[in-house]
This record gives structure tokens, sequence and C-alpha cells, in this order.
């Protein structure tokens, strides 16, 4: 039996890559992909908010307009991602709404297995073309573990890098990518890193993760580095894509700020950087 793969597509060349990373997965394990665009209803409303006093009706129509737009060429995106996966043979189904990017992707986790969205999101395309912060809210609330892509191809087998501190949202990341990885088989070897001042401590803490991963079939290598953990698992990660496509997998904290992650304020500089695929979960 397939599992129920999440898309987020946003017209974005890193949803493109969500496209072709999920196809990929899809093709080997008979999953079922939905792709889901959500046309930034909020932004666009409140960015006519901004209108000269006494211009109410043209700006209204203006909203009118660039809803119809938005709704326009994210249709069309998900009409080639239907094509896409119908020349691939890939199940697939098709969501589009109008609202909050962030809320209704939640609200679609509920009923998935995974969820694969660009680590840049640009869901505000009508009103901005910089990257919006759809996929930073998204984190914390996530009924379903994630895959954030970058513009870069992910191949089909590639490294990953466990950041992990022995608390309960890291033990949940590591479990969440074991059972995904069981079923897609990206990789047999995995590198848990701890950070840690004192080595000894830090080889005790990892060496529960080992255990567990070696359980799973998994090839381990433990590595513990001392320094702050925001900055040494950014820096180990970037080392790692240096050598081989490689997946960070983390875990948060639960909480609703994205400076609680493990990875503390570095990971904005991940999503900033966006040459680093995460997966994560809570």
């Amino acid at each position: 039996m397939g599992l129920r793969v999440l898309i987020g597509i946003d017209n974005s060349s890193f949803s493109q890559q969500a496209i072709t990373f999920g196809i990929t997965l899809a093709k080997q394990t008979g999953a079922t992909l939905i792709g889901i665009s959500i046309v930034d209803a909020d932004s666009i409303e409140m960015h006519s908010a901004s209108a000269p006093l006494g211009s109410f009706y043209y700006a209204e129509k203006l909203v009118d307009e660039k809803i119809n737009e938005a709704h326009a060429i994210l249709e069309k995106a998900l009409q080639d991602f239907k094509t896409k996966c119908q020349a691939n043979q890939v199940k697939c189904e098709t969501i589009l709404n109008a609202g909050n990017p962030a809320k209704e992707i939640i609200k679609e986790t509920e009923l998935a297995d995974l969820l694969i969205i660009g680590i840049q999101t640009f869901f505000h395309f009508e009103t901005d073309s910089t990257p919006d912060d759809t996929f930073e809210k998204i984190i914390n609330h996530s009924k379903c573990p994630i895959i954030a892509v970058t513009e870069q191809e992910i191949p089909a087998k590639f490294g990953v890098l466990a950041a992990y501190d022995g608390n309960i949202k890291a033990n949940n990341a590591i479990k969440a990518f074991a059972t995904i990885n069981d079923r897609f088989q990206f990789t047999t070897d995995v590198t848990v890193l701890n950070v840690n001042d004192d080595l000894d401590e830090g080889n005790i803490i990892i060496n529960k993760a080992v255990k567990y991963l070696e359980a799973h079939g998994l090839n381990i290598t433990g590595k513990v580095l001392r320094g702050r953990p925001r900055e040494i698992i950014f820096k180990t990660a970037k080392e790692c894509e240096q050598t081989k496509k490689t997946l960070l997998v983390i875990g948060t904290n639960g909480n609703n700020e994205l400076t609680d992650l493990i990875l503390g304020n570095s990971i904005k500089n991940i999503i900033l950087d966006g040459t680093i695929p995460l997966f994560i979960y809570h």
C-alpha cells in the first residue's frame, strides 16, 4: 500500500523540485501525490488595504483581479503537475483553495504521511516576489513529517545528517525519519551529530539514536563536536553538502517561535541559504 504525499505547489522553482522529488518517490513505492496550491487571498487583501483613502472601489476591484490571476496561474501549475504525474504513471490528486497558505496546508497534513515543500515558499507571488513565511509557519504545526527541498535536484539516494540532542522532539524526528526511510529507502547511511563540550556525554547521548537507527538496518556514524549547536550543525551540514547531497534531519521543540528550533536562529540562515534540504518533525 502506498503513502499519501502532499506536495506544496506555488509556481516557483522550489516547488518544481518538490514535484520532481515526489514523483521519484512515488514511482518507487506507489505513493499517491496530492498537489496543493493556495491562492494567498489574505496577502492580496492586506496589500489592497494600503490603497489611498477614496479609492476603495478600485482597490476592491484590484483584489478580485489579483485573486483571479493567481487562481489561473496556480490552476495551470496544478494541471502541469497532474500531466507530469500521468506521464510517469503516478497516482495524483489536486487541491486548489484560497486563504492563508500555511493554515490551509497544515489542515491538509492531518491526513497525509509526508509533506514535500520548498525550503523557500512563494505563495504571495501576486504581491511580493521575495520568499514568504509559509514554510516557517508550517514547521511547528504540521501533522506529518516535512521534507523541505531546495532548487537543486535531490537524487533518489542521498546522505543524511541527523542533529540529535536526546530530547523528546529530537527522538520524534529520528523515529519519523526512520519510519519514512523504511518505506522510501532514501539512504543506508546516516551520520548522527551531537554538539557538546563534554565529548563523553555527547557519545552517551547519541548512543540511543545509533541503536535505534541500526535496528532499522541503517549504517550509523556518530559524531560529537564542541561549539554552539546552531553554528556547528549549520557548518557541518554545509560541509556534507560539498561532497554529497545531504538531508538534514532535525526536530523542533513544538513551540510557536521559529527561534525555538534545535538549530536556534540558524534555521533562518538555512532557509535563506536555500541549499540544504531538511527533514523536520516535532
